[in-house]
């Protein structure tokens, strides 16, 4: 990615504030001349990030700072926020990136209370692919949670904030033994310090946010660190479907494997969670397209760890019904016309057949 001038773009009102930067809502200027790599971003939707200038002498947060561009500059996802590039002038680092309106999945969460089981299938297909494009990668997040899920107004699901994220590819900036990420998403072995981790810790904080987003409550309820890291170390983790019973059993099953206090216990890998969310979408009729009728075919496939070439192919339209639901909900909350408007009595129509063909699938697994 090219280097960029700070000065060719001007800075907006605040989106966030972190704790080592704030993110801006930006524009390439038009009172100036600008380099030429800023005139390709006029008319984008864009943010800047910036680190915070009291802490802009730190040599370890600068180095995490300068790592966050690297990763965001190696992921190109339609799933992860993009980086459109980044630089320093006069001290201050920055980068350049994707700007998302939609809000994030906490915001939703926070006004809603919960999502519908087939928004969060979709919802889960989206963050998975993600993932697996991460840990192809050789990043591992570690961060993973609703408010780092940030959604586009067409309900696009943008994975963002690899600040503290892992890169295999290189030396590690966390001291060994410490301890990183957020309480409540954090898995076991990222827990005690172990050197070792793998993408597992992001299947297992995937599997907390699947669990607070069809419920509306986090895992483990701890009041306080402490309390919450022994509960993740030690405690079963409660059932989804007793907390929400429209939920499908292959959903349930799912969030309970990658739950596991164990790695080797939790699913494959993402493109394996992803499998299941493509597979519940095939099996109850959460697709809006007949081309995908192979699909479970595929997640078989790529559950046992073979991935083939097309699987994104299409793959969206599996879950598309959960994704107009959605778009639905972020609409909504921000105000809006969504691009696929869907009447109220639809929507009931919608989940009330959804509920009863799980309740069919129960009486005939009996």
């Amino acid at each position: 990615m090219p280097h960029l001038h700070l000065s060719d773009f001007k800075l907006g009102s605040v989106l966030g504030v972190g704790t080592v930067g704030t993110i801006y809502d930006g524009s390439v200027r038009d009172d100036i001349e600008v380099s030429a790599t800023a005139k390709a971003l006029v008319g984008k939707a864009i943010a800047i990030k910036k680190l915070h200038p009291a802490i802009c002498s730190d040599e370890l947060i600068q180095a995490r700072f300068r790592r966050e561009m690297l990763i965001l500059e190696r992921l190109q996802h339609p799933n992860i926020i993009g980086y459109h590039g980044g630089g320093s002038e006069n001290g201050q680092l920055f980068y350049v990136m994707q700007r998302v309106d939609g809000g994030t999945i906490k915001d939703l969460l926070e006004a809603t209370g919960r999502l519908v089981w087939p928004v969060v299938v979709d919802v889960s297909r989206q963050v998975s692919s993600a993932l697996q494009c991460a840990h192809n990668h050789g990043v591992i997040h570690r961060d993973l949670k609703p408010g780092n899920l940030f959604l586009t107004r067409d309900a696009q699901v943008k994975l963002g904030d690899f600040g503290i994220a892992r890169d295999q590819h290189s030396a590690d900036l966390t001291d060994q033994g410490l301890t990183v990420g957020t309480h409540a998403y954090m898995a076991p072995e990222q827990i005690v310090g172990e050197t070792s981790i793998s993408g597992k810790v992001d299947l297992y904080a995937l599997g907390c946010c699947m669990f607070e987003m069809l419920t509306g409550r986090k895992v483990f309820l701890g009041e306080n660190f402490a309390q919450l890291f022994e509960q993740h170390l030690r405690s079963t983790p409660p059932r989804v479907s007793t907390l929400a019973g429209d939920v499908p059993p292959e959903l349930d099953e799912v969030i309970n494997a990658c739950l596991a206090k164990r790695p080797d216990d939790r699913p494959f890998n993402a493109r394996a969670v992803q499998g299941v969310m493509l597979e519940i979408g095939e099996k109850y009729g959460l697709g809006t397209s007949p081309e995908e009728s192979a699909v479970g075919q595929l997640a078989d496939e790529v559950y046992r760890g073979v991935t083939p070439k097309s699987f994104d192919v299409g793959a969206g339209n599996v879950t598309e019904k959960g994704r107009l639901l959605l778009e639905q909900q972020i609409q909504a909350r921000i105000g809006g016309t969504p691009r696929e408007a869907i009447a109220p009595w639809k929507i009931a129509v919608l989940l009330l057949g959804l509920v009863l063909v799980i309740g069919l699938a129960a009486i005939l697994a009996n």
